[in-house]
């Protein structure tokens, strides 16, 4: 018999090496997907919440300034925006990375009009936007069908 001067070796061969490899790379891209995916909706709810809180403050100037049908169109003023936002300036581009189309403040009719954001996945005509596409709409603004899409409310006038 043939005896190996060391044969008390210790450590890893190459094949538990690969499998401990193949499991790591497994977890990753399970992992990967789901932390971009929470990612893009965290993204998706600060901008809805900006979105909504840029209308709110254009409905407190609206009220300020009396608006009213047939009254006329009050364009937007950022500083007379910014004053009614904690922590938000309309300038500022969405949390995504988008850039926020503010509008006047009222049209033609005396209805405010919707904040949009760049990011959202709705087209500028008027499209459906679907939730896993990340949402930047302002949600209040927009019915959700049986399927689960967004459309643009047509009661609404929308910044272009």
């Amino acid at each position: 018999m043939v005896k190996y001067a060391n044969s008390n070796r210790k450590g890893f061969t190459l094949v538990e090496i690969m499998i401990v490899l193949a499991i790591i790379g497994l977890i990753v891209s399970i992992a990967v997907p789901a932390f971009l995916k929470n990612r893009r909706d965290a993204q998706g709810s600060a901008c809805n919440g900006q979105l909504d809180s840029i209308y709110s403050a254009k409905e407190q100037v609206g009220f300020k300034l009396n608006i009213r049908p047939a009254g006329p169109v009050i364009p937007l003023d950022t500083a007379q925006i910014n004053s009614y936002l904690r922590g938000t300036d309309v300038t500022e581009p969405c949390p995504g990375g988008g850039a926020y189309t503010i509008g006047d403040i009222n049209d033609a009719n005396g209805q405010v009009i919707i904040p949009v954001c760049s990011m959202s996945a709705d087209d500028a005509g008027g499209g459906v936007t679907f939730e896993e596409d990340g949402l930047h709409i302002h949600r209040r603004s927009y019915e959700q069908d049986a399927a689960g899409a967004y459309l643009r409310n047509a009661v609404y006038t929308f910044a272009a």
